[in-house]
C-alpha cells in the first residue's frame, strides 16, 4: 500500500517539476527581463533594505541642504526599509510570474546599489558658490 503511494507521488512530483521547467523557459523567452533577475532583484533587496536609512538622506541632499535631507531623507528611510524588503520578498516568491509587467520593478532606484551609483558626490548645490 505505502509503494503504491510512493511511485505516485513520485510521478506527481515529476509532472511538477516538468511543467515548471517548462514555464520558465516560456516566459524567460517572452519578455526582455527574466524571472532570474527578477529574482536576484529580490534577493538583493532583502540584504539591502536596511540601507534605504542612508541613502535616502544621501538621495535626498542631492537637491536641498543637510538639515533638509537629514529631516526629511531620514523618516523618509523608514518609510521605504519595509517598502524595499517586502517588493524583496514578493521578487524572491513570486519570480517566475510576470508581474509587473515583462518583469519589471515597482521602486526606482531597482536595487540600492543602482541608486548609490546614480548619486553625484561633491557637487554643490545649485546657487552656491563652488569653492575653487
Amino acid at each position: 500500500m505505502v509503494k503504491g503511494r510512493e511511485k505516485t507521488m513520485s510521478r506527481s512530483i515529476k509532472i511538477v517539476v516538468v511543467v515548471l521547467a517548462s514555464a520558465f523557459l516560456i516566459v524567460g523567452t517572452a519578455h526582455a527581463k527574466g524571472p532570474f533577475t527578477k529574482f536576484g532583484r529580490g534577493v538583493t533587496n532583502l540584504i539591502t533594505f536596511p540601507a534605504e536609512l542612508v541613502y535616502q538622506p544621501m538621495a535626498m541632499g542631492q537637491d536641498n541642504n543637510a538639515l533638509v535631507a537629514i529631516f526629511g531623507g531620514v523618516p523618509k528611510g523608514f518609510v521605504f526599509v519595509p517598502v524595499r524588503a517586502l517588493l524583496g520578498a514578493y521578487d524572491v516568491s513570486t519570480f517566475f510570474i510576470p508581474l509587473p509587467k515583462k518583469f519589471g520593478y515597482w521602486v526606482e532606484p531597482e536595487t540600492l546599489i543602482e541608486g548609490f551609483d546614480g548619486l553625484k558626490y561633491g557637487e554643490s548645490l545649485p546657487g552656491s558658490e563652488a569653492s575653487a
